[in-house]
């Protein structure tokens, strides 16, 4: 992400006050004098002070991206640095010195569980907490409701017949199995939220999470999907949700559009189950019934089932790479990398490789500048 990007995101995610004062309130209750805490994810460090600010011995921060660059600063500038290790690594890569007492993640997204927080929360309760031990955030709920809305990045309409004078409606097959971050107000809701599943992250023993709800359509409408949001239990009493119905968070929802969009009736059933591994991928398939108010209705109107496998266009050779029996080759680029790997001997300069690069593979970089941009992105991930 670039900087300014990060900045802006940290900016927003402070900014919000309904999510970090519910952290902060939340660290207070549950660190005790003390305590060693983990924080994964750690960002700009923010739930690494409060937890420095509530009496914690020690703060592990791991962040794998350039904002731990400002987390360095807020911490020296707040005298926290005696008490805060840094670690620039992916959580699942990283071997603490001892057992946590608590661990603390951030649970911001529109549903939950997407960048695979519930994995890195599960690795992270098995290696580092001590028996007897506190996760931030204790509990998600997820919650789903039908939704309509005219907006065309909403409802897929800009994949269709005739627009611009071309026909996209080859692309909208895919676009509805995509999944997205959408604003929602109260009246696109088509029926009262459901709750699909609830997540305990202290008893919590598997990536894979499902559920099921049925909501009986409150008024009549046009569906263009389901909305989904969460409701975040940090600790007892201690909460906040991105619901579209009554938000205390500044948040997105997240969207899961039918490729069809379906006319309900006020007393029709929406039927629907859905799965996911680690917020990695998702499935969810949705059956309408309609006629009369219970969901034992036998009269279907409608059902689709999608799936964010199927989100894009994948090409053979793409998918011959997913066999077991693929048997890979090292392109000329690959070679180059390879090139570059043993060339970093440590003492020779960025400058210097690029020049070297450039001679024996002028195939595969036009210029020296070309040349220099890959010397540092591989140097970034392997050096």
């Amino acid at each position: 992400m670039a900087a300014n990007r990060l900045l802006d995101f940290h900016a927003w995610m402070l900014a919000d006050s309904g999510r970090t004062g519910s952290y902060r309130k939340a660290i207070f209750q549950t660190v005790r004098e003390g305590d060693v805490v983990v924080d994964l994810g750690a960002g700009s460090g923010i739930l690494s002070f409060f937890a420095c600010a509530a009496g914690s011995r020690r703060v592990y921060a791991i962040e794998i991206s350039e904002s731990i660059e400002l987390a360095r600063r807020v911490c020296a500038s707040n005298g926290f640095s005696d008490f805060v290790e840094f670690l620039k690594a992916r959580s699942q890569n990283v071997t603490l010195p001892e057992e946590v007492d608590v661990i603390v993640c951030d649970a911001g997204s529109s549903f939950g569980l997407e960048e695979g927080m519930l994995g890195t929360i599960l690795d992270a309760r098995r290696r580092f907490l001590r028996p007897g031990g506190r996760v931030i955030p204790h509990a998600l709920q997820l919650f789903i409701a039908p939704v309509e809305s005219n907006n065309p990045l909403f409802n897929l309409d800009v994949w269709r017949e005739g627009s611009y004078g071309l026909d996209l409606s080859s692309i909208r097959r895919f676009a509805a199995n995509a999944n997205y971050a959408r604003h929602f107000k109260p009246e696109q809701v088509l029926g009262p939220p459901q709750l699909v599943a609830t997540i305990r992250f202290d008893e919590a023993d598997s990536e894979y999470v499902s559920g099921t709800a049925s909501c009986i359509a409150a008024r009549d409408g046009l569906m263009h999907g389901l909305a989904a949001w969460v409701s975040v239990e940090l600790a007892p009493g201690i909460s906040f949700t991105n619901s579209p119905l009554n938000p205390t968070v500044d948040w997105t929802q997240g969207f899961f559009p039918v490729e069809t969009p379906l006319k309900l009736k006020a007393g029709d059933c929406v039927r629907t189950h859905i799965q996911t591994n680690d917020g990695q991928e998702w499935r969810w398939q949705v059956e309408v019934a309609g006629g009369i108010t219970s969901e034992s209705s036998s009269t279907i109107k409608a059902q689709f089932d999608h799936s964010t496998l199927g989100k894009f266009p994948v090409s053979m050779n793409a998918l011959k790479r997913q066999l077991p029996q693929y048997t890979p080759q090292l392109s000329r680029r690959g070679e180059a990398e390879l090139y570059l790997l043993h060339a970093f001997d440590g003492h020779r300069s960025a400058d210097s490789l690029a020049t070297e690069l450039l001679e024996h593979f002028a195939d595969c970089f036009p210029s020296q500048a070309a040349a220099a941009a890959f010397v540092h992105v591989v140097a970034a991930n392997c050096s």
